[in-house]
């Protein structure tokens, strides 16, 4: 198919001589304008895929002002042409990005070559968008911490949960900035080496364990594991990151950092619609035990990954029809020893045009988070049977002076019907002057969690009786009351 040429060139002497060179070239010429304003209408309705363009135009828009409007609406490759050779100029014409700059008088084959050339760096430009736009949207919906680094050690680009590491919600605050200016000192040097190495020669890093600063100076624990990726044009670094700070200190304490610290690895695995492996991270090597070797190219069916019976279809492709992600827990049985649970967060990947190219999913074990959270449980459970043996009324009240929450023995200690507390507002049960006593004294209590508390005399169902109420701090907007009668 011909490439289809719009001259934009006020000169009628010259834009005759390209006329007739586009001819003998070979090219479909669209027209020829004399305006910026006409080109860019022209653009908008013919669509060209290369435009001739003379820096000096005569009207409101010279040449290179007009390139700035059409490449900003259309992305639309732009040749220069001038006998104009100053370097204001030409500095000027860089600053847009051109396709090429041609000197006046201009030769035919000179001509052809640089329209040549500009229609396929232009289609090359607009690939290494594409895949730029798919990879920030991957990590973009990646459920970890995504920071990728220029192979000048900078921060090019990170994801809202690598914002979130470093407690800052503007990216402006992180980009450019090298990314051992936020590594602890006694990590430094090491990291330095596996980063230089990570760099410059085509390898990634294995786990590693960091302590890193967030940009209000506090220090962090995380774990991270990198891999070689292009990105912009250019080979960089990925790291994946997670805040490991609770589980660091955790493992430490029960002197199980090392163990605990390389179980935090997560896999990644991708299928075709098939079902067939694509790719296996080390991460599924070590959580499933099965080598990369073993699975590639073979069948999710044939492999039965996780010992659920389910196909590719069950597990997959039927859940995720309905919506974006799934996620799943499964027991995985490693080996005859050893029962573990696992979470899968899976998502179909897409092309550029939205068309399903398979399922992307990651994998990690949440063996001692199961655990943790049965033992928060027992916990709970116990704090609960401790507050249900105190024989004092117990109330749980909002910062507005709504009641929550209760644990009450004897009834005849209420002025209210123990069914409607909960909702109450303070001003239906107290009077005004001990309502704004209490409510003065619930403002000491939320700013410095002080422990408070009022003395006060009402009529209950066993009559008129005095109380003592202490307010101590529970949460952000909530007060705990401890109440007993007080006749003192």
């Amino acid at each position: 198919m011909k490439k289809k040429i719009l001259i934009v060139e006020d000169d009628n002497l010259i834009s005759t001589i390209f006329k007739m060179f586009l001819k003998e070239l070979g090219y479909d010429l669209l027209g020829i304008v004399e305006d910026g304003k006409e080109a860019i209408r022209q653009c908008e309705e013919l669509l060209p895929d290369i435009i001739l363009m003379d820096v000096h135009l005569g009207g409101d828009l010279d040449g290179i002002q007009t390139t700035e409007i059409i490449k900003r609406k259309f992305d639309i490759p732009v040749i220069f042409l001038s006998s104009d050779t100053e370097e204001a100029t030409i500095q000027r014409v860089i600053n847009t990005h051109s396709y090429g700059y041609l000197v006046k008088p201009i030769d035919k084959k000179e001509l052809g070559i640089s329209i040549e050339l500009a229609f396929y760096k232009h289609r090359f430009d607009v690939e290494q968008k594409l895949r730029e736009k798919r990879y920030r949207n991957f990590i973009t919906e990646s459920p970890e911490a995504i920071i990728v680094v220029n192979d000048q050690g900078q921060i090019e680009y990170l994801n809202c949960l690598g914002l979130k590491l470093f407690k800052t919600a503007y990216i402006e605050d992180i980009m450019g900035l090298p990314f051992l200016s936020f590594v602890h000192e006694n990590f430094k040097v090491e990291f330095n080496e596996k980063l230089g190495t990570a760099l410059t020669m085509d390898q990634g890093i294995d786990y590693t364990h960091l302590r890193i600063r967030t940009i209000h100076d506090d220090w962090i624990d995380v774990g991270l594991t990198g891999a070689q990726i292009e990105f912009g044009g250019k080979k960089s670094l990925q790291l994946i990151v997670r805040d490991v700070t609770q589980e660091f200190s955790f493992k430490k304490m029960l002197e199980e950092k090392a163990n605990i610290i390389h179980n935090l690895y997560d896999g990644v695995v991708t299928f075709d619609m098939q079902g067939l492996v694509r790719s296996w991270n080390k991460g599924c090597e070590r959580i499933l035990g099965l080598q990369e070797g073993e699975v590639l190219s073979r069948s999710f069916d044939q492999l039965n990954i996780f010992g659920n019976g389910k196909s590719f279809e069950e597990l997959f492709l039927s859940p995720l029809e309905d919506k974006e992600n799934l996620e799943v827990e499964l027991e995985f049985k490693r080996n005859e020893n050893e029962q573990r649970m696992i979470s899968l967060t899976a998502s179909f990947f897409r092309d550029g045009l939205d068309e399903e190219q398979g399922v992307i999913c990651y994998i990690k074990d949440i063996t001692e988070k199961k655990r943790n959270e049965l033992l928060l449980k027992e916990s709970e459970q116990r704090n609960r049977n401790l507050i249900n043996a105190i024989p004092d009324l117990l109330f749980v009240i909002d910062e507005s002076g709504v009641f929550l929450d209760y644990k009450i023995d004897d009834e005849s200690l209420l002025a209210v019907r123990k069914e409607s507390i909960v909702g109450t507002h303070l001003s239906k049960i107290f009077e005004s002057k001990l309502v704004a006593e209490i409510e003065e004294k619930m403002k000491l209590v939320f700013s410095d969690h002080s422990l408070e508390s009022v003395r006060y005399q009402m009529d209950t169902a066993s009559g008129a009786k005095w109380f003592e109420a202490r307010m101590t701090y529970l949460e952000k907007d909530r007060l705990l009351i401890l109440v007993r009668e007080n006749n003192a």
